[in-house]
């Protein structure tokens, strides 16, 4: 990255392809209230930017849940309907890898309710089961959840300063906790 005025840089923009002739691109994550003209203006200040057009401009977007931990089991079915269930971000998991997560969790058990096969709940020391009962566990101020180590039951008996080794031991349990 070329330093022109000396200062350091203090943002990045992603550009993700659209199409097969990588002619149009997608800014990801610009979310703005901005109307289309002041977009245009800012965007054009940038300098790899400033004789771009612009197909279509950012719009705010709202996500929708549902009260999870009220109404969901850890199998992402429906507490007082057992043969209905919920997957995605509609559950009050965020993001991509959760929402397949989700869709995983509920397909399987679906799959499981139809042939009259006991439910598959994952361990809450998988990131998987953790998300399940994040959701599906009571609570008062339900926000939605993105995968993070934080949502696993701390370590037993030590506390490990170092993050990475931390992180890999906790990785390490929850494989050893994945269930097949």
């Amino acid at each position: 990255m070329t330093q022109e005025h000396g200062k350091r840089p203090y943002a990045v923009i992603q550009l993700r392809q659209d199409d097969k002739q990588a002619k149009l691109y997608n800014m990801v994550g610009f979310q703005t209230n901005l109307k289309y003209a002041e977009q245009k203006r800012i965007f054009c200040m940038i300098p790899g930017l400033k004789k771009a057009e612009f197909i279509k401009y950012g719009v705010m977007h709202r996500n929708t849940y549902i009260n999870s931990s009220q109404l969901l089991e850890a199998t992402y079915s429906v507490k007082t309907q057992p043969n209905l269930y919920f997957a995605g971000q509609i559950t009050g998991v965020e993001g991509y890898v959760e929402s397949i997560s989700s869709g995983l969790v509920a397909a399987l058990n679906a799959i499981c309710n139809f042939k009259g096969k006991n439910k598959i709940i994952f361990s809450e020391y998988t990131i998987i089961g953790a998300l399940a009962k994040y959701i599906s566990t009571p609570n008062h101020k339900f926000q939605p959840m993105n995968a993070n180590f934080g949502i696993l039951p701390e370590l037993e008996g030590k506390k490990i300063k170092d993050k990475k080794e931390r992180y890999q031991i906790l990785a390490n349990r929850s494989l050893d906790n994945l269930c097949c």
